[in-house]
């Protein structure tokens, strides 16, 4: 199992990179993952890097805020689902302008981490504490409790 993350835009501030790769390192505990960092504003360019990066047997999962909004709880079972049906996982952050629609249509699945709108940096991070947080429910580790 592989969750990549790709984040459209410019790399972090040094602040939330540190975070970020804290979260990084307690995902790889559970599964083999690794950020890539996108700054293209050319969307045919664009979707070329990232058909190269997206196999068939891959989820596309893009979050925008008009996606599905789940809880953590539903965020558990549907990553699980993810997981246990296709060969690797790729979450897709879009930058300060969100995912071109080309790139929209080829998602698995489109989800909000809130009705709320974030700067794409912060999202970022959120997704990955999320993400996370999935890997400790689904391992029984006592790091999410309700």
């Amino acid at each position: 199992m592989k969750l990549r993350f790709i984040f459209l835009g410019k790399k972090n501030s040094s602040f939330l990179d540190v975070m970020m790769t804290d979260y990084m390192i307690r995902l790889n505990k559970y599964a083999q993952s690794e950020c890539v960092f996108i700054d293209e504003k050319n969307e045919h360019k664009l979707e070329q890097r990232l058909l190269k990066k997206v196999k068939p047997r891959d989820c596309l999962i893009i979050l925008d805020e008009k996606g599905k909004s789940l809880n953590t709880p539903e965020y558990s079972k549907f990553i699980y689902n993810k997981i246990t049906n296709h060969a690797s996982v790729i979450f897709l952050v879009g930058d300060a302008y969100g995912v071109p629609d080309n790139i929209m249509n080829k998602a698995t699945a489109v989800i909000a981490l809130s009705k709320m709108t974030f700067p794409h940096m912060v999202a970022r991070l959120m997704l990955l504490e999320q993400t996370y947080r999935v890997f400790c429910i689904l391992n029984n580790h006592p790091y999410h409790h309700e």
